[in-house]
């Protein structure tokens, strides 16, 4: 996701929350992540996070990338940048390098666009906290 022409892809979506599961509780992840169900409470990720058309998240999401086609509410904390595609919402902040809203996407809330600096020290923080849970 997100990377350049000719370029290995990072890693593979390893782990999906299905529809109508819900989950409430902390998922800390190295690999990359698809959600179509329902999570209640904080994704530190690794790698990518996904959230399906069905997908809802609240309140807090750490990750490399993120795409959204469902629902996200709270705070997103991204290494890369964040997509919305066009049937997704996202109501509160981002801190990430960029953001990519599609035609009929919904952003509502603030954002902050990081330079590379607090990229190296994002980047940082989210492995050492996905590292420090296993």
């Amino acid at each position: 996701m997100f990377s350049k022409k000719g370029s290995k892809k990072q890693d593979t979506i390893d782990t999906i929350i299905s529809p109508m599961t819900v989950i409430e509780g902390k998922i800390t992840h190295p690999k990359s992540l698809r959600i179509d169900g329902k999570l209640i409470g904080e994704v530190h990720c690794e790698g990518d996070v996904y959230i399906g058309k069905e997908g809802i998240t609240e309140p807090l999401i750490k990750a490399n990338n993120l795409v959204i086609s469902g629902e996200a509410n709270g705070d997103i904390v991204v290494n890369g940048k964040v997509h919305i595609k066009s049937t997704g919402k996202l109501n509160g902040s981002i801190t990430s390098k960029g953001i990519i809203i599609d035609e009929g996407g919904v952003f509502t809330g603030n954002s902050k666009i990081i330079q590379n600096e607090d990229n190296i020290h994002l980047i940082k923080n989210i492995k050492e906290e996905v590292e420090s849970e296993f």
